[in-house]
């Protein structure tokens, strides 16, 4: 009933982003705009969704590398999958597709492999947030818009920022990052905190090794030359629609779209997705290129990332790294796995009341 409700409300959240998008637009304009653009720029942008996908596959194995080596071709099998299940699914249910495929008890946990994800997703979310923000500094102001999204950047940006603090808290002190996630979730329900608690806990065992510090620095390395790529392409298409995005314009255009696309919403992202992409380019071209070209731009954005991920994940749905039928049980599987991980915790020495450990003095954890 949950999944249910979950999709349901995607769906009316991907239809209500559509609505907005398209309330009052003349949509033969825009598809004569989205047949008379010049797909010749759709090759060169599919060959940057290529790259971008193998920085991204090699940037999560270092994350993973410290608890276990995975094989390129495993790690590449479980990436397209759950990039594609990311993309496909509602309500951003993919998310937990990566952790619990690549997970392979008991050398690497669904603790440790949905850790890293988390970390991916907090060093891309500060990154976008903080190149919106300085990106928005160029942007006049009296631009239509540009308040609301310089608001929520910011907001994105702080939030981004308050995960990273925790995680650097839990990582360092695990029995306090539990106590706090308790005490959060105590005044809604004194049940639903102990068993947050108890996979909060489960989760940061899961943050005890990170990679050496060569590797960091090749992390965070990859990570601005993937959005830099990623910059890059929303450049590329654009052209092809007759829409010449400055640097600064396309990186706007990106950071807005990451935002919009946080919003969890109906399969393919769809409609978040263009509303994002629309208002993003609202801030540099007039309305009515936006409400045609814009709007066809959008669309095929959207339509070549779909197609894309589509495309690269479904030949390794039948290779042997993947059991396809794990993918829609990931959500739920991923929260049984943690609360069988905080059960064997628990039962470790050295473990005070509810699971928690005890801290060693100088507040870090055994």
């Amino acid at each position: 009933m949950r999944r249910w409700l979950q999709v349901a409300l995607g769906l009316a959240i991907s239809g209500g982003a559509l609505w907005l998008t398209l309330r009052g637009k003349d949509l033969s304009a825009i598809w004569s705009e989205v047949l008379a653009a010049d797909y010749r720029y759709l090759v060169p942008y599919v060959a940057m969704l290529l790259a971008i996908h193998l920085m991204r596959t090699v940037r999560w194995g270092i994350l993973l590398e410290p608890v276990a080596k995975v094989p390129f071709s495993r790690l590449n099998a479980v990436c397209a999958v759950g990039f594609m299940a990311l993309v496909i699914l509602p309500f951003r249910l993919g998310e937990f597709a990566r952790p619990y495929l690549i997970a392979d008890r008991p050398r690497l946990r669904v603790s440790a492999a949905l850790s890293s994800v988390v970390v991916e997703r907090v060093a891309d979310g500060l990154f976008t947030a903080a190149l919106l923000v300085l990106t928005l500094l160029a942007v006049p102001d009296g631009t239509p818009g540009l308040r609301l999204i310089r608001s929520a950047g910011l907001v994105v940006f702080l939030i981004f920022a308050a995960i990273l603090l925790f995680l650097v808290v839990a990582y360092r002190n695990r029995a306090l990052a539990v106590r706090i996630a308790h005490r959060l979730a105590d005044p809604f329900s004194p049940r639903l905190a102990e068993r947050v608690s108890g996979m909060m806990d489960a989760f940061i065992h899961g943050l005890r090794l990170v990679p050496s510090r060569r590797k960091v620095l090749l992390f965070f390395a990859l990570t601005a030359a993937y959005w830099a790529v990623n910059g890059l392409g929303l450049r590329v298409l654009a052209r092809g629609f007759g829409l010449d995005l400055s640097p600064v314009a396309a990186f706007t255009v990106l950071g807005v779209l990451v935002v919009g696309v946080m919003i969890p919403a109906g399969p393919g992202m769809v409609g978040t997705f263009q509303a994002a992409a629309v208002l993003g380019l609202s801030l540099f071209f007039p309305r009515a290129a936006v409400d045609t070209r814009g709007n066809a731009y959008a669309n095929v954005l959207w339509l070549a990332q779909l197609a894309q991920q589509t495309a690269l994940g479904l030949p390794f749905l039948f290779s042997r790294h993947i059991q396809i039928a794990r993918i829609f049980r990931a959500p739920a599987e991923v929260e049984h796995e943690l609360q069988a991980e905080e059960a064997e915790y628990a039962a470790e020495p050295g473990r005070g009341p509810g699971g928690a450990a005890r801290s060693a003095p100088g507040g870090e954890h055994r």
